[in-house]
């Protein structure tokens, strides 16, 4: 028996909405779903009311386009599965998302709770067939997906380098978790744990909301003390995220009682709160400025730490994987650097645990798509 229908995976971030569409056909009799890719498109988030708009505006473009006679009538019978990765918890059997983090323009006001049932209500879509992911999640099914012999080719991931080569007997331990950190707009974490049939389960994690900044010198107790004016708990992800970039460029230039330059003040003030994390990593690479440059030193030191940390808490002897999209930009620092502060902080975990970390890979992943991939992935392990 063969099932066949239309798939739309989204990645519905703060700043962009990601969607594909495939056609999904999958025959009992063979391991291997067949999927193939049709379009996709990226939209800004912020300029839409909810999933719901969303998803009609990529609808209404794909039957603008011309596509196959039976993609065609999947999308006018209304034969279509959504997973969409989305910012935000999620609960009721994976029916509901809190997206209040995703702000619109121009008002700034904030979104309300999304609901799959309003969304198949709203475009006439079959019953349950909408579901929401994490998006932390969804990525972490991506990475499951790498280690399952029998997974679809779309999902797998690119572009993955080595940073923390370990040598063991029989080449990987097999029974052990899989972790991932991810640094963006907010600091994200998942892990995995292998089954009795070698897939690995995912399972999400709110890490990078916990209170663990601990200060190692005078300067990082005064950045403490700097965060600390406006609220006495301070997430980790408040320097270990892109907004991180902007509060510790403030801080910096306080601290160091030095203005920013008016080339760098100049940029900054062309650009949106999203997008000045990706100015001041350009003008300590390009310009060599001395305060974005601190910036960037002070985000490695603190993510290597906290990378650390999570091998130690998982135990991740499988990996240790880093995503989002601020490290692959900061690759500059380290490379042909032998202070590779990012390695050298994720290493040194004291005298008791430092052995222990050693035992852990540490791997970055340079995908932008890994959220959709992961997305596709859970569908094809979850097709009934």
């Amino acid at each position: 028996m063969s099932k066949s229908c239309a798939v739309i995976v989204g990645d519905i971030g703060g700043t962009n909405a990601r969607l594909q569409l495939l056609w999904y056909s999958h025959n009992q009799t063979l391991l291997t779903p067949s999927i193939t890719f049709i379009t996709r498109q990226t939209y800004r988030t912020s300029t839409f009311t909810g999933h719901h708009v969303i998803l009609q505006r990529f609808i209404n473009d794909i039957q603008n386009e011309e596509k196959q006679e039976d993609v065609l009538d999947a999308i006018k019978n209304k034969n279509i599965r959504v997973v969409l990765a989305v910012c935000g918890p999620i609960w009721n059997n994976r029916r509901s998302n809190d997206a209040n983090n995703v702000r619109m323009e121009p008002d700034g006001a904030r979104w309300p709770t999304q609901h799959a049932d309003t969304i198949e209500n709203d475009l006439q879509l079959k019953s349950n067939s909408v579901i929401f992911l994490n998006d932390f999640e969804a990525i972490g099914y991506c990475l499951a997906a790498q280690v399952d012999s029998q997974a679809h080719e779309l999902c797998q991931s690119t572009k993955t380098f080595v940073l923390h080569k370990v040598l063991t007997e029989d080449g990987t331990d097999t029974k052990s978790p899989v972790a991932c950190l991810g640094a963006g707009t907010g600091l994200g974490a998942c892990f995995l744990t292998p089954d009795n049939f070698g897939r690995y389960q995912v399972y999400s994690s709110e890490a990078g909301m916990v209170d663990t900044f601990s200060p190692q010198t005078e300067e990082e107790w005064f950045l403490l003390k700097y965060l600390r004016r406006n609220q006495s708990f301070i997430e980790i992800e408040q320097i270990v995220s892109g907004p991180g970039f902007v509060a510790m460029l403030q801080f910096y230039s306080e601290y160091l009682n030095q203005p920013l330059t008016i080339q760098l003040a100049n940029d900054l003030q062309q650009v949106s709160q999203d997008e000045a994390p990706a100015v001041i990593s350009q003008h300590a690479c390009d310009y060599n400025d001395a305060l974005c440059l601190r910036v960037v030193d002070t985000f490695l030191d603190v993510f290597g730490r906290v990378l650390g940390t999570a091998a130690q808490t998982f135990l991740s002897y499988r990996g240790l994987y880093i995503t989002g999209g601020i490290l692959p930009k900061l690759a500059w620092r380290w490379k042909n650097n032998p202070n590779n502060l990012l390695l050298k902080s994720y290493l040194d975990q004291g005298t008791k645990m430092s052995e222990v970390v050693a035992r852990v890979p540490l791997t970055l992943i340079d995908d932008d798509d890994l959220g959709l991939k992961g997305c596709l992935y859970y569908m094809t392990v979850h097709n009934d």
